[in-house]
């Protein structure tokens, strides 16, 4: 899938989220390197279904992330 928004730091420590730009739906950034935080983004990945202790957005495996 493919999602614009901005990703923020979430409310716990460590947890990162994207919220969109339709709707403002959040999720929860699974990323393996450290994304662009407060700037305008486009996000390839998946949605999974791992458990977190962010407790914050549906859990999304980043492929790739653009700045826009």
């Amino acid at each position: 899938m493919v999602i614009t928004g901005v990703i923020k730091k979430g409310v716990e420590p460590g947890c990162l989220v994207l919220t969109t730009d339709n709707g403002g739906a959040q999720y929860l950034v699974l990323a393996k390197t450290v994304p662009p935080l407060g700037v305008p983004v486009v996000v390839h990945g998946t949605t999974s279904d791992e458990l977190s202790y962010c407790q914050q957005g549906t859990p999304l495996r980043v492929d790739h992330i653009d700045r826009r």
